[in-house]
């Protein structure tokens, strides 16, 4: 995070960066370059350049929340010159602050339910899934989610780590388990000859705790014994047999 004299955020750098490439990102930030001031400064002279619109609410969503940004958000969905999917995008952006302010998730169901650009749906169901999950409903979370790896199976954009995290989460809610214990014999299915013993073994884990919360437990401690199998030096999956036959 990089801040002014006064304290106030003038950009910063999420993730992991290469050296040269951070390197690169800091000379920027310290010349002014496409920083926070620097974009209100360039719209003063450009209000209807949606590039620089974009750019500025991105960065002020990320240094200061959504309702920083919102007005930009507002402006970018009335205005013509924006493409389909930007507008989309700040549609999402509008409903999401709503349903965030009303505490109300209306506004999301809205969207994604009369939304055509499926590009931007993803990000919908993911915004309306951590609504529920902040609120604490765990049916209607299960249920979002669900929907929301429907679409991504149907779209073809459902891969391993998506399924399995799927999984992994209904066997924490306890909810929608049969479904879950497909998902996941989907995502063991994309497993190809080269997949790592490691990789293997995470997915066939969730597996096995799927099982053993819809009581099948020989099922469970048999997914354990070939998890022992590909990664014999890793205790976690013997604690994990033990865990499931300790039900018996």
């Amino acid at each position: 995070m990089f801040v002014d004299a006064e304290g106030n955020e003038i950009d910063r750098i999420v993730g992991f960066r290469p050296p040269a490439e951070y390197l690169a990102e800091m000379t920027r930030i310290r010349n002014g370059i496409n920083t926070i001031p620097d974009l209100v400064h360039r719209l003063e002279t450009e209000p209807e350049n949606t590039d620089l619109l974009v750019s500025l609410a991105g960065k002020l969503e990320a240094s200061s929340g959504l309702k920083a940004a919102i007005t930009y958000w507002e402006i970018l969905f009335g205005m013509e010159a924006a493409d389909a999917a930007t507008r989309s995008l700040a549609g999402l952006k509008m409903a999401l602050y709503h349903s965030r302010e009303n505490n109300d998730p209306e506004t999301l169901i809205s969207f994604i339910e009369n939304e055509t650009n499926t590009k931007i749906l993803p990000q919908a169901f993911d915004a309306l899934r951590n609504f529920y999950r902040r609120s604490g409903d765990k049916p209607a979370e299960a249920n979002t989610y669900r929907r929301y790896v429907d679409f991504m199976s149907g779209v073809n954009k459902a891969d391993q780590g998506f399924l399995n995290g799927y999984s992994w989460r209904m066997t924490q809610l306890e909810l929608n388990l049969e479904n879950a214990l497909e998902r996941v014999d989907q995502a063991i299915g994309m497993f190809t000859e080269e997949a790592g013993a490691r990789d293997k073994a995470q997915i066939m884990d969730t597996k096995g705790e799927v099982l053993w919360k819809l009581g099948r437990i020989e099922e469970a401690a048999a997914v354990m014994d070939e998890c022992i199998i590909l990664q014999p030096e890793d205790s976690y999956y013997q604690e994990q047999k033990d865990k499931f036959l300790s039900d018996k």
